[in-house]
């Protein structure tokens, strides 16, 4: 007879993909968080040192999945789903972390709004733990996230599909949504997908300012960023894809002026920040070349 989860029992699912040094950073912290009853580790086609690190955790709540090849963010979330015994599966990521009482707010909120979809902002920052009080506090402030601003504090819960990806979901909306796997490589708007197919079916998405989870600027590496204009090229594909799924109820829900006026902008906002990268990395160095010449300043 297989035994039944608690009606609260959380699964926490890590998709990853060759970030070995961020997975051994971050699964002492994933461990420890409480009210999760099992960590899965869904290794999607890793060809770095992922399963060693996980061999080195022996903890009987941790679960590793391999896919063969790199299948893509969304399959490895759905692969985790599958595997997930919870009642809710919460979703991590290699180099997110989570204060130790995340799942136990997230479920309180969940029970408190009658939620499907629990989300709480996400912080960036160079602080170091001690630090993260005052980064807390200092953090951007809003009556609700847009769909590309979704790392801010609401100044209370508000029912939103514009979520950061690392959320708590009841695993029974899973009978009827998974995520979607046609996105190209680096999976742009996949979390976003998802949380919209909630929204549209009925299912009730809220954003909680009772807790967050943050993220260092000095953790280096991720999926598929060996060249930025690649990365780009990926980001606009998926997000014309994501508008021909789900543009006209954006746009009938007022969030966007039209599918074709929202790509235009959206390209355009994303060839200013890339003008803007290239530009600051060639003043950068500069700056270090002329560093290294030795002058002093002012001489020629």
């Amino acid at each position: 007879m297989i035994e039944e989860q608690p009606l609260d029992a959380v699964s926490l699912v890590i998709p990853t993909y060759n970030r070995a040094d961020a997975l051994r950073a971050n699964l002492v912290n994933l461990l420890a968080v409480r009210d999760v009853a099992e960590v899965i580790v869904v290794n999607d086609g890793s060809t770095d040192d992922t399963l060693g690190v996980c061999g080195e955790f022996a903890s009987p709540r941790l679960r590793v999945i391999s896919h063969e090849t790199n299948r893509g963010v969304a399959t490895a979330r759905n692969t985790g789903i599958d595997a997930a015994t919870g009642n809710w599966v919460l979703f991590g990521e290699d180099d997110c972390r989570f204060p130790v009482d995340y799942a136990t707010i997230l479920l309180a909120e969940a029970h408190r709004h009658m939620a499907d979809i629990v989300g709480a902002p996400l912080l960036h920052t160079d602080a170091g733990e001690e630090s993260l009080s005052e980064v807390v506090a200092a953090a951007r402030r809003g009556d609700r996230p847009s769909m590309d601003d979704v790392d801010v504090f609401p100044y209370e819960t508000v029912e939103t599909p514009f979520l950061p990806a690392r959320v708590l979901i009841r695993a029974a909306l899973f009978e009827k949504l998974r995520y979607y796997e046609g996105f190209d490589v680096n999976g742009y708007r996949e979390e976003t997908d998802f949380f919209i197919q909630a929204a549209r079916a009925g299912y009730r998405c809220i954003l909680t300012p009772a807790t967050y989870c943050y993220q260092q600027r000095t953790w280096r590496g991720g999926q598929h960023h060996s060249s930025s204009l690649r990365y780009e090229s990926w980001v606009l594909r998926n997000n014309w894809r994501f508008m021909r799924r789900h543009g006209s109820w954006l746009a009938e829900q007022g969030h966007i002026p039209g599918p074709l006026r929202s790509q235009a902008r959206f390209t355009l906002e994303r060839a200013r920040k890339v003008i803007a990268g290239i530009t600051r990395a060639r003043v950068m160095a500069a700056r270090a070349a002329l560093g290294m010449t030795g002058r002093a300043p002012g001489t020629v």
